[in-house]
């Protein structure tokens, strides 16, 4: 998920500027040196994102035709992989708070949707499909109407540059972020979530001044942007390379240096064989269990691990890879239906 598909579906605005599609299985280091990333096609925190027609999206008399399927968790390889066969041009999904994950697929094209629909309800019967119709919209110009600043832990308010000479800050570091596509912008309950915990290690003292911190699956730079204010330094690694471009574009908005915060494309291979005090991943479920290992390895002796992008009901799965890599039972916080898991 995306902040930007999160935060338009709050605005009432129901075509994000791209869309998404899950892998069907964790993705490892050698899923992301073998996987064809060409074109508009790349791969986002264990998502594969293609983006729509930029023509489409201008186009606001245009209509799509939304296909929601909703399925449980024991159907969704078959229909990843029925999905992957039918619809070339992606779809988003969505973990539901009882175990059931929702697929959406937008098309222009009536005989395309209904082929899948009969496709999912002979392979799939359990499965509900409910189809729609959609009008594209401009999500940037929604997001710019709609957007407000978002107060984190007692450190930090993230807001966009527009609205920095407009909003008291008071004793709080901004955080001023473009918003474009990339992951983390404050308005999805994970990045908020994320902030909050590092701003409350902060205020513990568990973390602090001079201190090396690995930002993995860094989106828009939001959380390694909150380390560098901190006054921490270190890295931010992506496996989208839109992402990178917009993280860096943060970079200097906020007139961090280089130094302070590199930035690179690449995943937890990029960092074997190197440690840090502080590693935050807010990224999804599936991929931070096969990173597991390799995450676990990064981590100082005595460091800090922050990982989040994680559903309530998928907390337990994740906690208990990292304690088969020898953390033990880790801080769980709650923000909604979303948690985060600490280590520290």
């Amino acid at each position: 998920m995306t902040d930007s598909l999160q935060y338009v579906q709050n605005a009432r605005v129901p075509i994000p500027c791209t869309r998404e599609v899950e892998y069907h299985r964790p993705l490892s280091a050698e899923d992301l040196k073998t996987m064809p990333c060409k074109s508009h096609h790349f791969v986002t925190q264990g998502v594969l994102k293609k983006e729509l027609s930029p023509l489409l999206v201008n186009d606001m008399s245009e209509q799509l035709i939304r296909l929601d399927i909703t399925a449980p968790e024991a159907a969704y390889d078959t229909l990843t992989g029925l999905l992957t066969l039918k619809v070339s041009s992606g779809w988003e999904e969505q973990s539901l708070d009882n175990g059931d994950t929702l697929f959406r697929v937008h098309c222009e094209n009536a005989g395309l949707i209904q082929d899948v629909e009969q496709a999912v309800q002979a392979m799939v019967p359990e499965a509900e499909c409910v189809r729609d119709n959609v009008v594209v919209q401009d999500w940037l110009t929604a997001w710019k109407e709609f957007f407000t600043p978002v107060e984190c832990g007692t450190r930090f308010v993230v807001l966009p540059p527009w609205l920095v000479d407009k909003t008291d800050l008071g004793s709080r570091k901004a955080i001023v972020i473009e918003p474009k596509s990339a992951f983390g912008t404050g308005h999805h309950a994970t990045t908020a979530l994320c902030l909050g915990v590092l701003s409350d290690l902060l205020d513990e003292g568990r973390i602090g001044q001079g201190m090396r911190f690995l930002d993995l699956g860094t989106g828009s730079g939001v959380l390694g942007i909150g380390l560098v204010l901190s006054g921490l330094a270190g890295e931010g690694w992506d496996i989208d390379p839109i992402a990178i471009d917009n993280a860096l574009e943060n970079r200097d908005i906020n007139k961090i240096a280089e130094k302070d915060f590199a930035i690179g494309t690449g995943s937890i291979d990029a960092v074997a064989g190197r440690d840090f005090d502080v590693v935050v991943a807010n990224i999804l479920a599936r991929p931070l269990m096969e990173m597991a290992r390799d995450i676990v390895t990064v981590k100082a002796a005595g460091g800090v691990l922050v990982l989040s992008g994680l559903l309530t009901i998928q907390t337990d799965s994740v906690a208990a890879a990292y304690q088969a890599c020898g953390l033990g039972e880790p801080e769980r916080v709650v923000g909604g239906e979303w948690s985060a898991l600490v280590w520290k």
